[in-house]
This record gives C-alpha cells, structure tokens and sequence, in this order.
C-alpha cells in the first residue's frame, strides 16, 4: 500500500486548489491508500471555525475536512508554527494533531509519494 501525504498550504477560498487537494486525498484512499493530510502556511486558516462557503457559492471546506475520516483518511497534521504565527486555533472535532518541524519532516520522509498545491 502506498502512502500518500498532501500537504495543504493555501487558504481556503482564494482558488479551488484546496477542494481538489482534498478531493484527490479521498480518491486515493477509496483505493486503498494510506493517506494523510498535513496543514501548514496559509493551509492552517482551513481550520477556522464557523466557515461559510455559501457566500461564495463554494463547499464549505471545514465540512469536507470533517468528513475525511469517512474515508478512513485519520492521519490529520498541522503545523504548530503556522498555528502560532496566524493565532488559529485547532477545532478539536476535526481530530488534526499539532506537529513540529522535524515531525513534518519525518511525514514527508516516511512517504511514498508527497502530493502540495501550488504556492
């Protein structure tokens, strides 16, 4: 089985690329991939409570991270510099764990392939 990590480092409504980074995440683990998903950068603001896609006519995003875990997709980081530095705080509902640098690292190494968005 390979093992897929996206890392997400957008935020969410400026363009499509985070719905598709992870609409491509639950593509892979409907095949059975071990994916996981990790937030970083501008990627952390994803988290922000009481999102509405409605006004502009996009899918809420905080309802597609809370639905990966449907998709046997649980392995959800964060990085905790990016949290910092934006003042976001995790809603623990949607299970992301805070990780430091050198877990970052030991993600992206521990990973067949590595999957970002564009900066």
């Amino acid at each position: 089985m390979k093992r897929y990590l996206f890392i997400v480092s957008r935020s969410p409504y400026g363009s499509s690329v985070v719905l598709e980074q992870l609409e491509t995440a639950m593509v892979a683990a409907a095949f059975d991939g071990d994916v996981a998903i990790l937030l970083r950068d501008d990627g952390v603001w994803n988290l922000q409570q009481h999102q509405s896609g409605d006004a502009l006519e996009r899918q809420t995003l905080a309802k597609v991270l809370s639905g990966l875990p449907s998709y046997e997709i649980d392995r959800l980081y964060v990085c905790a510099s990016s949290l910092q530095m934006r003042n976001v705080a995790i809603d623990q509902h949607l299970g992301f764990e805070a990780v430091d640098y050198p877990a970052q690292q030991a993600l992206i190494r521990n990973s067949d392939v590595v999957i970002g968005g564009q900066p």
